[in-house]
């Protein structure tokens, strides 16, 4: 089955005259924002531009092939997805500008952002999911009980590059990036809406319901398409609209968040009917004990949680890695045991979360005996 790099061997000779902007092209777009551009794309505060083939040129020419393979993170394909975007003819001279990456330890934030800019003066806002720093999946978290910086930065970086730029917008992200897109364009001022064209969300998490029925959010709901995985978790968090396009991938699990296996027939996504079982049984078990948490609960929880990473010498994804992490965890287990107050509320959580699973397998089980040849629904 063909995936996103098979779509730029087919497609790469199209202009997006020839063909416009479809729902691959914005997952591409989208996992561009992936690439460290630090020393290679202007800040949001030049004029300077860079067209994709030069970034990826310069890229390469810093980093070392094999050890980027070596990484153990999700999001390491993006460079090798970008250097056979620069010898296509569609992406290739597109321009790259106000490139845009905070962390801060502070705020304990995450967000970055990219303008892709086309020849028509229309602009494609490319915001970043979570990258491989724990600062950047515990603020994922923080998702559940408040309004998240990255949230706030995402906003102030469309109605700042709204202003220098002309033409129709496109906004886009994958996983944390596709809930950044659209939350700015929902809290966006309503002249930046009005240029808004479409907003491509990836299997990015969802929102509080408070923040679905706001009257911003209302006013793009009909731009917005999103994208989940048959298997998906991370886009199915909290609360979302129902509709969404489900994709087919050649992973399974979590790996399904990974997009480059998301499979592609033409100019669009292979896409399915529904999501598997076990997904939406993981789906409503994890919304019940979510929600079955108070804010403050989930709040402490999560800061518990990833401060104790922290005192654990935790600090990237790659620190999981090279079977390293049957020992992680059980160092944090020991450092958690010290405080035995945050131990028993982690550990009181933990089994609220095991007794919602056992119900849900309780219940299909029983479904699955009483109508064995009937596809269940939950």
């Amino acid at each position: 089955m063909a995936n996103i790099v098979e779509y730029l061997n087919w497609r790469g000779d199209l202009s997006f005259e020839q063909s416009p902007l479809n729902e691959i092209d914005g997952l591409i777009l989208a996992n561009l924002s992936y690439v460290p551009f630090e020393t290679i794309v202007s800040s949001p505060w030049e004029e300077q531009s860079i067209t994709l083939q030069e970034a990826s040129e310069l890229f390469w020419q810093e980093q070392e092939e094999k050890k980027l393979i070596r990484e153990f993170s999700l999001i390491k394909m993006a460079p090798f997805a970008m250097r056979r975007m620069a010898t296509t003819r569609r992406f290739q001279n597109l321009r790259l500008k106000y490139y845009q990456n905070s962390i801060s330890q502070e705020e304990e934030s995450q967000f970055s952002a990219l303008c892709i800019q086309f020849e028509d003066d229309s602009t494609f806002v490319s915001f970043r999911g979570t990258d491989d720093t724990m600062i950047g999946w515990k603020e994922n978290f923080r998702m559940c009980f408040e309004t998240v910086p990255a949230q706030r930065k995402a906003l102030d970086y469309l109605n700042y590059i709204s202003q220098k730029s002309k033409g129709t917008l496109w906004l886009g992200g994958h996983s944390k990036g596709g809930n950044l897109a659209v939350y700015a364009g929902a809290k966006a001022k309503p002249e930046v809406q009005r240029r808004i064209q479409g907003i491509y969300n990836y299997d990015g998490p969802g929102f509080s319901k408070t923040m679905l029925a706001s009257k911003g959010y209302q006013q793009i709901a009909d731009r917005i398409r999103k994208f989940v995985p048959e298997a998906s978790m991370i886009g199915m968090l909290l609360e979302h609209d129902e509709n969404y396009t489900i994709i087919s991938s050649e992973e399974q699990g979590i790996r399904q968040h990974d997009p480059i296996s998301w499979r592609v027939f033409g100019d669009k996504f292979i896409s399915l009917p529904e999501r598997k079982r076990d997904s939406r049984i993981m789906d409503r078990t994890l919304h019940d004990w979510i929600y079955s948490l108070s804010l403050d609960e989930r709040k402490t929880l999560v800061n518990t949680v990833f401060q104790t990473m922290k005192d654990t010498d935790i600090h990237r994804m790659q620190d999981f890695g090279n079977h390293q992490w049957k020992g992680k965890l059980w160092q944090m287990q020991k450092q958690l045991r010290k405080n035995p107050i945050r131990y028993q509320q982690v550990k009181q959580a933990g089994h609220q979360m095991m007794e919602e699973f056992r119900k849900a397998f309780v219940s299909m089980r029983k479904l699955k005996q009483k109508y064995p040849k009937r596809k269940t629904s939950l």
